[in-house]
């Protein structure tokens, strides 16, 4: 019964979200205008030639599907800067706040600029150009979303943005809106991601109206199992615009280093190849950097810092071998300790722990790297990941079960191993394990998760 009104709220949700899409046809002109809200914002997105509808899970995501913020594991504040051709710049902030469960929020600030330019009027002596002072040209995007994981495969999302257009004395402004899906098909590493962007009413400049550049985004993505490595693929159909092909990828060396590179296939100046680099330091903290030429317009150069101030403020709880079912997490605490009998650490006991972020010593501490889980013979699996480097490194081991928000400590205490073996069964349900690292009473952040289906 649960379980019926839990899908019968998805396909509510869903209904809600093919009608604000389907709605966006009434506000479709014949000439788009405040074409700036295009403008591309993320390094990594850039790189990667913006092949992101699908990807975008972290600060980066505002600015090309809001839906991939439900996916969001790690709170964030992006600082950008983008060096265009011809003393034009773009300044760029987004912060990513996932709560604890299934909400995101999210906010975007992007600011186009170029140094003052003179005004010149007609001498009426000589008929020649005379200097009248000083004006500004600018862009400004004001923009808030907000994501809901509806399970741990499909999450919707929607913008709303302010927007300002500024050309000496004539200046515009007005609202839109995003929209946007993103699902991850079980057991595939596929990712895809649908978004409409720029939805809104017409602007109005001096008498003249115009509309928006309305677009849509239709993204895929396909992690690697065993190495480090996406690829992705946008189409993207704007107002104004013929259809254009992105295609992107990325890998990572040593869960520290990535390479990316894409190629915009599109009518604009200039635009093809992109390439890019990030650099993950100190924790989780990451520097981004993209270059992309303009043929003859000049090349461009654009970076980024992303900050990361720990997790969601996952709940977890340890498995006991013994637990009444009382409640549904003890429910769940019993149904892993049958399905998961770890072969080296013994007996488990039973305590509720409230696992956060606040405490600053917790994110002093990289999560281990490569984890994955290798089946062996006789109903027995191993999950195994990279050790690092340090003295009195140990590990823990945290599972829950597919679509359930409660993480279960499978390990009773830490180890020192960078493996553990568990004897399971054939049960038909899908776990979710992370590893995190222990030194000195200090806990780091989640690893990457991997699934298993019993």
């Amino acid at each position: 019964m649960k379980g019926y009104i839990r899908m019968k709220k998805i396909k509510i949700a869903l209904i809600l979200f093919l009608t604000v899409t389907i709605s966006g046809s009434l506000f479709s002109q014949s000439s788009p205008g405040v074409t700036f809200l295009r403008m591309p914002v993320g390094s990594r997105a850039q790189a990667m030639g913006e092949a992101y509808t699908a990807l975008s899970n972290d600060a980066n995501g505002i600015f090309y599907n809001p839906a991939g913020m439900g996916f969001g594991f790690y709170r964030e504040l992006m600082l950008s800067h983008s060096e265009w051709f011809q003393d034009i710049a773009i300044e760029n902030i987004a912060f990513l706040y996932p709560f604890k469960g299934t909400w995101t929020v999210g906010a975007g600030f992007s600011y186009l600029h170029m140094p003052e330019l003179t005004r010149y009027t007609v001498d009426p002596a000589t008929g020649g150009p005379l200097e009248d002072g000083k004006f500004s040209v600018y862009n400004m995007v004001i923009t808030t979303g907000v994501s809901v994981r509806l399970n741990d495969y499909i999450a919707l999302g929607t913008n709303i943005k302010f927007y300002q257009d500024h050309l000496e004395s004539v200046s515009a402004q007005g609202i839109a809106f995003d929209v946007g899906i993103q699902t991850r098909l079980r057991d595939t590493g596929l990712q895809v991601g649908f978004a409409l962007q720029h939805l809104g009413p017409s602007v109005t400049y001096l008498a003249a109206k115009e509309s928006l550049p309305l677009t849509y985004r239709l993204g895929m993505a396909y992690k690697f199992r065993n190495i480090d490595g996406t690829i992705a693929m946008d189409v993207v159909k704007s107002k104004g615009r013929e259809v254009h092909f992105l295609p992107g990828i990325e890998f990572g060396f040593l869960n520290s280093f990535y390479l990316r590179s894409g190629y915009q296939i599109t009518e604009r100046e200039g635009m093809g190849l992109t390439a890019g680099f990030g650099l993950k330091v100190l924790d989780r903290h990451k520097i981004n950097y993209v270059y992309i030429p303009y043929g003859d317009l000049g090349n461009t150069h654009r970076a980024e810092l992303i900050f990361s101030f720990g997790t969601r403020g996952f709940k977890t709880t340890t498995a006991t071998a013994k637990t009444e079912k009382t409640t549904r997490n003890d429910e769940a605490v019993t149904e892993i300790n049958n399905q998961l009998k770890p072969e080296q650490t013994g007996s488990v006991r039973s305590r509720h722990i409230s696992r956060t972020t606040n405490n600053s010593s917790y994110q002093r501490l990289t999560p281990p790297s490569g984890v994955k889980l290798v089946e062996l013979n006789n109903e027995k699996m191993m999950l195994t990941w990279n050790s690092l480097p340090g003295r009195n490194i140990k590990y823990l081991i945290y599972a829950k079960r597919a679509g359930n928000a409660d993480w279960i400590k499978v390990t009773s205490k830490p180890i020192s191993e960078t493996y553990q073996i568990f004897n399971t069964k054939k049960s038909g349900i899908k776990l979710i394990f992370v590893v995190t690292a222990i030194s000195d009473d200090k806990e780091s952040d989640f690893s990457d998760a991997v699934e298993l289906q019993m």
